[in-house]
């Protein structure tokens, strides 16, 4: 009889104190067999008593594991720095320091490698954001909650299990993070996108599947802006390298910047004000249906804020490259587990 397949669990962090306690509590709880469970924790750089926590959790729980050092902040790096450590026939999943996992995550996930074929892989699920509580925390989760917010990705739309473009974490079959040479290390966003346009042109498909998480968000309104400016400049040199992975919702925001811009600059710059109240009025009515209304008011001007700046972020990435250098491409070495 076969043994059961085992797990790397491969987890980054830097500075999650706050949420941590709650992620591997919801990790104790997977109905797999925890003996079946490696946990390989990358500290990037805490200052929190972060890796402490973990260190104690695999002290008390008995699951196998280690808190790895990666001290240069580079989220591909430390990945990667955990992925060395995976073993050839062990399935290796993603997890996030700040998601909590429902308790047949791993499952689920093993059960969708069982059931689709060999080419299929890599999957993950879907997650829903936990409650948040300021104004700007709510804003920020309202992104993930509208159609007219962050897009009509495949991977966030419920549904059965289906081929997909990408994944939320992701988890994969023994062995194809390593032959794939892990993540590449000058990507400082968008890494996931990159690294599954890799497995398609390999052969490999990605699935999403029925299994479910909630993300803890820690950014606020104004940071959440930054991010996504910041996530359209790296989309940008994903696509440049992928060029089949283009897709309409990917354009539609620097297209929309550039014909704002075209509008505004012209002697009809007044008819501007129609595509801007066409797009509140969507948010407006594809609102979820419990939303409070103060926060739906807010987001008829935030979600055309974020669009426009990951729209500029694309514009500007599409003509600037990143700079391998000490900044963007860090080689990390396994480091001795502590």
């Amino acid at each position: 009889m076969d043994s059961p397949a085992r797990v790397a669990l491969i987890m980054t962090f830097r500075n999650e104190a706050a949420s941590l306690p709650g992620v591997l509590a919801s990790l104790a709880e997977q109905t797999i067999g925890l003996e079946r469970v490696r946990l390989i924790a990358v500290d990037n750089g805490s200052n929190d008593g972060s890796g402490a926590i973990v260190r104690a959790w695999l002290r008390t729980t008995g699951v196998d594991g280690e808190v790895l050092d990666v001290a240069t902040p580079s989220i591909p790096g430390a990945l990667n720095a955990a992925i060395k450590r995976a073993g050839p026939d062990e399935y290796v999943v993603r997890l996030d320091a700040h998601t909590l996992y429902a308790e047949n995550y791993l499952e689920e996930i093993l059960r969708a490698f069982a059931d689709l074929p060999d080419d299929a892989w890599c999957v993950g699920g879907l997650f829903d954001v936990v409650a948040p509580g300021s104004l700007g925390h709510q804003l920020h989760a309202a992104l993930f909650e509208s159609p007219m917010g962050l897009g009509s990705a495949d991977h966030r739309s419920p549904g059965g299990v289906r081929e997909v473009s990408s994944v939320y974490l992701g988890a994969w079959r023994p062995g194809t993070l390593q032959r794939l040479g892990g993540y590449d290390t000058a990507w400082q966003a968008n890494e996931d996108a990159e690294l599954a346009e890799r497995i398609r042109a390999a052969g490999g498909r990605i699935f999403c599947i029925p299994a479910k998480s909630r993300k803890i968000l820690t950014r606020g309104a104004r940071s959440a802006l930054m991010q996504w400016h910041r996530y359209g400049w790296w989309r940008a040199q994903t696509l440049k390298r992928h060029p089949k992975a283009v897709r309409l919702r990917h354009l539609a925001p620097p297209l929309a910047v550039l014909a704002a811009c075209a509008l505004a600059a012209s002697p009809r710059r007044r008819w501007l004000v129609v595509p801007i109240l066409a797009y509140m009025a969507a948010v407006w009515t594809r609102r979820p249906a419990a939303q409070p209304l103060v926060i739906t008011l807010a987001t008829t001007l935030y979600f055309p804020l974020v669009q426009a700046a990951y729209g500029i972020g694309m514009l500007t990435g599409a003509v600037t490259a990143p700079a391998r250098n000490a900044a963007h491409a860090v080689t990390v070495e396994a480091p001795a587990p502590r």
